[in-house]
């Protein structure tokens, strides 16, 4: 089993026992350029971390998009009129949230969870 492991620390940290990552950040820092290219800095350092770069392409293939996060979390647009401003502050946030989910749901199986969900927390 030693010989296992041995073989392994070999394979992943080579000789000198150093990991890549204790490699990458043991890196000076880029200096700071303003049209940055990241894509094009892990492709030229591609062969010196081969994992991270498998790591880096999974975190760098998610599209940024600030619009979806802030229209989640934003109140603005919801008016309370005098029923609504009745309810508890629990139920309240119930309901803000159940408006983004059905929203965001594509199913009626979905809907009828939350729906479920909601009477749950009339109950209390």
């Amino acid at each position: 089993m030693q010989a296992l492991y041995k073989k392994l620390e070999l394979e992943i940290c080579g000789k000198d026992k150093t990991s890549e990552l204790d490699k990458y950040l043991a890196e000076a820092n880029e200096e700071f350029v303003e049209d940055f290219e990241i894509l094009l800095w892990w492709k030229v350092n591609s062969p010196r971390f081969p994992t991270l770069l498998k790591m880096a392409r999974d975190v760098l293939a998610i599209p940024v998009s600030t619009v979806a996060s802030e229209f989640a979390f934003s109140t603005e647009g919801r008016v309370f009129d005098q029923y609504r401003s009745s309810l508890t502050p629990k139920i309240v946030q119930a309901l803000v949230c159940t408006q983004d989910w059905i929203r965001k749901s594509s199913s009626q199986e979905d809907i009828k969870k939350i729906e479920e969900q909601i009477q749950d927390l009339d109950k209390d």
